[in-house]
């Protein structure tokens, strides 16, 4: 693996400090990444106006916040024009995205794939039992080691993958218990206020990435996806498919691997990554 650089941005410009360590983003449409943050930035403000600390929720995460440089560092190397293929998961992860600001976000494949680390804050209130340690952390990510692992060995090299596709989460926010459980947002009592801002949102993105595919990564997103484009009323021709989730805890999962790549060959996906 080269060597990981920590991009902590200080006092300069983040496009910048990413165009010289990656050279490939020189040319990035400065216009297009302001507009896909921008939605972000939209969609945290909008939900920022909502309560959602209701139980069984005592705690939220939003890692787009507190791991903002490593998110737009994400954003602006990986997302840089519309894409051909968004595969969407639902929310972050307490081990990925909750410390590195990335979907799917395991911190070594982060690091040695993605080639991203830098500085992560923490939430304004955290829990004892889920601390933030960002590129520290050490615990594995399942889902996201399963993720990665497998378009890494598909794609060899990030560059590739992304030439066509990208990774974005729905929902921006984490949701834990007083113990830490996960909490997804099926399980919380706003959940109809968060979904008619997370579709809102979502639907923008959709707008602006012009994808051919979407990848729904598990059920709840493809029940999403399905509900967005009915209220949206999508006239284009945009081919929805479900991509097994990678979470171990999924059943009979043990096999995602193999899984996931006859699910990309039967729907003619390895086009999009290769």
């Amino acid at each position: 693996m080269s060597e990981v650089l920590d991009l902590s941005f200080g006092n300069c410009d983040p496009s910048s400090v990413i165009s010289r360590y990656f050279p490939s983003v020189q040319n990035v449409d400065q216009n297009f990444v302001n507009q896909f943050l921008q939605i972000q930035d939209n969609l945290n403000e909008c939900l920022s106006k909502n309560d959602f600390l209701k139980p069984p929720v005592k705690y939220i995460y939003n890692p787009t916040e507190y791991a903002s440089k490593t998110n737009q560092i994400y954003i602006k190397k990986y997302c840089t024009g519309p894409k051909k293929i968004l595969f969407i998961g639902m929310n972050p992860g307490p081990f990925g995205m909750c410390q590195t600001g990335v979907p799917f976000g395991d911190t070594y494949w982060v690091k040695n794939w993605l080639q991203i680390d830098g500085e992560v804050l923490k939430p304004l209130k955290e829990c004892p039992n889920r601390p933030i340690f960002g590129f520290q952390c050490t615990r594995k990510e399942q889902s996201g080691d399963r993720f990665w692992n497998l378009f890494s060995e598909l794609c060899t090299d990030p560059e590739k993958f992304f030439n066509c596709a990208f990774v974005y989460n729905y929902c921006p926010l984490a949701f834990m218990d007083g113990t830490g459980r996960n909490l997804t947002p099926a399980d919380i009592k706003e959940r109809k206020n968060l979904e008619l801002i997370c579709d809102k949102y979502y639907h923008e993105v959709l707008k602006l990435l012009q994808p051919e595919v979407i990848v729904a990564v598990g059920d709840y997103m493809e029940k999403r996806t399905k509900a967005v484009f009915k209220v949206y009323e999508f006239t284009n021709s945009i081919k929805l498919f479900r991509m097994p989730h990678p979470s171990p805890r999924a059943v009979n999962n043990q096999n995602w691997s193999e899984k996931a790549k006859r699910f990309l060959e039967q729907h003619n996906l390895m086009e999009f990554i290769l």
